[in-house]
């Protein structure tokens, strides 16, 4: 990030015409415009190709196209995926994480995208025995 720092976009919020909102971005495009997800997609497999994470089916040239194998678990969305559950293993409510990922329904937010979290049933004795301890 200190080589590439996020570029300061500001787009409308929640809705094509909503509020303005700046926001910091970390892919964009050379334009220092919010990138589509598909572009970054497509742009995201060459790249996992190019590191052996997956294998293209065609020996088309990137940008002539190529196709790649499927590959929904490594692509933007799983971004995602790995935000929320850091984000709730890091204690952030389930509310204000639903509003972050744009959810009105915290409970769709928490079947769709939160995971296991490693260690929870411990982290949550200790959380509970603190309690506990603290009143008595």
């Amino acid at each position: 990030m200190r080589e590439f720092p996020p570029v300061k976009v500001t787009l409308p919020w929640l809705e094509k015409d909503g509020e303005l909102i700046t926001v910091r971005l970390m892919f964009t495009t050379r334009e220092g415009k919010a990138l589509n997800k598909n572009y970054f997609n497509y742009l995201w497999k060459a790249a996992l190709e190019g590191i052996g994470a997956i294998e293209a089916v065609n020996d088309k040239p990137t940008g002539k196209g190529r196709r790649w194998e499927p590959c929904r678990d490594k692509m933007m969305h799983a971004l995602r995926h790995l935000f929320a559950s850091e984000a709730i293993n890091e204690g952030v409510d389930v509310y204000t994480l639903a509003d972050l990922l744009g959810h009105e329904d915290p409970a769709f937010m928490l079947r769709r995208y939160v995971h296991r979290v490693t260690g929870a049933v411990e982290k949550a004795c200790r959380a509970i025995g603190q309690r506990y301890r603290a009143a008595a």
